[in-house]
């Protein structure tokens, strides 16, 4: 009997492991069309990041059109974020309601699809002084539902924040000031 049970798992497993492996990717980005992976914004000031589902390739387009899906933010690796989320605006066509570190359960009113769906634009401020390189991702807490009731395993995407000091150091030069501005030279 037992060498059965391993036969039929051997055999059936193959199309059962097809099963959970991720579809499309769910997390934050510094775009809200695409993926962008890191973020420079200044120490202290508030700056924005996106939740998106895209497809599990940059130019790939998702397999399914989204009906539903769970969502949270949360930090990676090493305890607290010194950032919190201080304002969470939803997409047009996404109803949703949670709070964004325990869950928010997401519905779609005309099943988006195609390379990227915005579901929330999240404003987030410092909140503590110290660290500036971190990083930030929200994940899918159930999978996502298509429009057609199919279930579809997700990716986590995480953005790196990187602080950037918005006083220039003593010993720096008249085109690092520049640089850190924004400031560029123009040349004909």
């Amino acid at each position: 009997m037992k060498w059965l049970v391993v036969l039929v798992l051997v055999s059936f497993g193959g199309a059962a492991w097809g099963q959970w492996e991720p579809t499309a990717r769910l997390g934050l980005s510094a775009a809200p069309d695409s993926y962008v992976p890191t973020i420079r914004p200044e120490v202290g000031a508030p700056f924005t990041l996106y939740v998106v589902l895209t497809g599990l390739e940059g130019v790939e387009v998702l397999p399914f059109d989204l009906a539903a899906v769970s969502w949270v933010v949360h930090t990676e690796c090493c305890g607290d974020s010194p950032v919190g989320v201080t304002s969470l605006v939803y997409a047009g066509g996404v109803v949703a309601a949670g709070d964004p570190y325990e869950m928010v359960e997401t519905t779609t009113v005309d099943c988006p699809g195609g390379h990227t769906v915005l579901l929330a634009t999240a404003t987030f401020e410092w909140l503590l002084e110290g660290e500036d390189q971190f990083l930030l991702s929200a994940g899918s807490l159930t999978g996502a539902l298509g429009c057609d009731d199919s279930a579809h395993l997700l990716q986590t995407l995480t953005v790196e924040v990187i602080g950037v000091d918005p006083t220039p150091s003593e010993g720096s030069s008249w085109s690092q000031i520049k640089q850190l501005f924004g400031v560029e030279r123009s040349r004909s």
